[in-house]
């Protein structure tokens, strides 16, 4: 799944800091913090050599006065509401992060830090009932010089709910659907949040702002039709306000975004540079050569081998191969009328060689990349374990899959597979246009399900805007996380938290994600989320490939740019970008 930051999907698809297909410290579910070898599969030259070791301070320096820097996003922009469901997207996550003010973030490490430019404090100060209490700094204000206070707050509470504006379609009500009372002090600049039940993850409320004064002149006058006009108003205009540090001044449907410094920032560090440009390269092939001829100064693209070697030899130019929250999946939709029936996606499921997946993808480039064995952690955060291999599923086993739908009533198995009532089983698999590895991962899926007797034909997509409208049967993408584990389950896997795409329905598995959102004992979350977890897998309708390797390249000249493989991506701190002094 980065909004109330969860998770969100990047071409990855993100949960904000929600997901944002793109998920602590002091948070809740995971925490965020990691374990073992964080070099494993890392590798950085330049600056960025100690980036996995200094995940926050690699590639520091300080910046000169002027100058420009361009950045690829892989997609088209969807909307313009991060907060949307549509468009809880990466690419609109990084566009917008000098543009959205948020309480927390999600950092380089992995963790969520308090934003002290908008934030004196962000603090639970009572256990029962939980109460939250936001200091917003006296300064801090949209670029119309209105102040960013209680309302801006309170709107997205509103908006994200599930209760005051039922039709708006959030990207997750996470915390917000357990809110009893907001208050508001100093002049809106205190804001108190009492919950009705503990959330464990409150740090991830709050993590995109709107506001609200804006949202009043389009619409919102409290009621729900007003709230969500407002809301949907913010997802079709490119915004022409910031409570950040750049604002959007020029947009080019699907070619490019260009920011320039916000003159109301009231931020410690100020822009350094001129200009900051999105440039949308959605052919992966093109990446390495618009870096070498200096048409981009930075990529940051879902790497492949060809891509990472190409690019290694960029003169001035360095890298990092990294490693974070973001994983790769197929996922299934349930609404097919073929796919609502669990013996078949547990069949397909079988069949799949994840093993000769990763071979054929970042095993070219990534030593030892393994299978990924759960959907709420990757490996390395505190709660991680496989429960994916022991099934099973993504084992290639074609002989139990067949005996699975023989048993199951199929006829034709192996050939033209049919149902009970003689219709053929026939699907499509989405991946993203131009991403190599999907279409390799797409596939590798259509000769497989061939044994099967199964028909998959292939569909790209430029967005992934597939998801939100349910145009798709089966589709691989990546959930880019956030530290806050338990909001980013809440978002995926229940049916009304915003981002369930696949439309399964499992009460157990819902049931125990709530009541590890409610919990402070991080072996009580992770023993719920992990029982959850184990139901979503016997439910065979998101199968984990593997976690997803980040590639960072950009010229030496400019500093203070780093990964961030969150749904935050490496803009989360854009006021520090610049070209080096000297």
């Amino acid at each position: 799944m980065r909004v109330h930051r969860k998770a969100v999907f990047a071409g990855v698809a993100a949960i904000a800091l929600a997901l944002t297909a793109c998920s602590s410290s002091g948070g809740g579910g995971g925490n965020g913090n990691t374990s073992g070898d964080v070099t494993a599969g890392t590798k950085g030259t330049g600056n960025f050599s100690d980036c996995a070791t200094n995940p926050t301070q690699c590639n520091k320096g300080q910046t000169k006065p002027g100058g420009s820097v361009t950045y690829t996003l892989e997609k088209t922009i969807p909307g313009w509401n991060q907060v949307y469901t549509t468009s809880n997207v990466f690419e609109v996550a990084e566009v917008e992060d000098g543009v959205f003010p948020g309480a927390y973030l999600a950092g380089s490490d992995l963790k969520p830090f308090l934003n002290t430019d908008l934030m004196v404090s962000g603090e639970q100060t009572k256990a029962s009932p939980q109460t939250l209490v936001y200091k917003i700094k006296p300064n801090a204000v949209w670029n119309d010089g209105t102040p960013i206070n209680f309302d801006d707050f309170q709107y997205v509470a509103y908006a994200s709910d599930g209760t005051h504006c039922p039709k708006c379609g959030a990207a997750s009500s996470s915390g917000y659907n357990a809110i009893q009372s907001m208050t508001s002090s100093d002049n809106g600049k205190t804001v108190t949040v009492v919950m009705k039940t503990p959330f464990a993850d409150w740090q991830s409320m709050f993590g995109a702002l709107l506001p609200a004064h804006i949202a009043k002149q389009h619409g919102d006058d409290g009621s729900p039709a007003g709230i969500n006009a407002s809301f949907q108003w913010f997802d079709k205009n490119v915004p022409d306000w910031s409570g950040g540090p750049y604002m959007i001044t020029a947009y080019k449907k699907d070619t490019s975004i260009t920011e320039k410094p916000n003159t109301k920032w009231y931020g410690a560090t100020k822009p350094s540079l001129d200009q900051l440009t999105f440039r949308i390269i959605t052919d992966q092939t093109q990446e390495s050569t618009a870096l070498q001829n200096h048409e981009v100064s930075v990529i940051y693209p879902q790497p492949n081998a060809d891509l990472v070697s190409q690019t290694d030899q960029i003169q001035g130019v360095q890298t990092y191969l990294g490693k974070g929250l973001v994983w790769e999946h197929f996922d299934f939709n349930e609404k097919n009328k073929f796919l609502s029936d669990k013996n078949l996606r547990t069949a397909v499921f079988l069949a799949i060689n994840r093993q000769d997946v990763i071979a054929r993808t970042i095993g070219q480039f990534v030593p030892g990349a393994q299978p990924l064995g759960n959907h709420m952690y990757v490996p390395g955060q505190p709660g991680y374990q496989d429960n994916v291999t022991s099934t099973g599923q993504g084992s290639g086993d074609l002989e139990k899959a067949k005996k699975l739908l023989t048993d199951s009533g199929y006829t034709g198995v192996g050939t033209a597979l049919k149902t009970k009532s003689g219709d053929p089983v026939t699907f499509r698999c989405t991946y993203s246009d131009g991403n190599t590895d999907r279409q390799t991962e797409c596939e590798i899926v259509q000769n497989t399900l061939k044994q099967l007797g199964i028909n998959v034909t292939l569909k790209t997509t430029t967005d992934l805007s597939e998801l939100g409208t349910g145009n798709f049967d089966m589709i691989v993408f990546a959930w880019v996380g956030t530290p806050f584990v338990v909001a980013g389950a809440q978002q995926i896997y229940e049916l009304k938290g915003g981002a369930d795409y696949g439309v399964n329905n499992d009460p157990q598995a819902e049931k125990l994600i709530n009541e590890a959102a409610t919990s402070t004992d991080q072996a009580v979350v992770q023993k719920k989320l992990n029982d959850a977890d184990k139901l979503i897998v016997a439910d065979a309708y998101s199968l984990p490939l593997y976690q997803k390797p980040t590639f960072l390249a950009a010229y030496d000249n400019i500093v203070n740019i780093r990964d961030n493989a969150t749904s935050s991506g490496p803009p989360v701190n854009v006021q520090e970008w610049g070209i080096k002094a000297g």
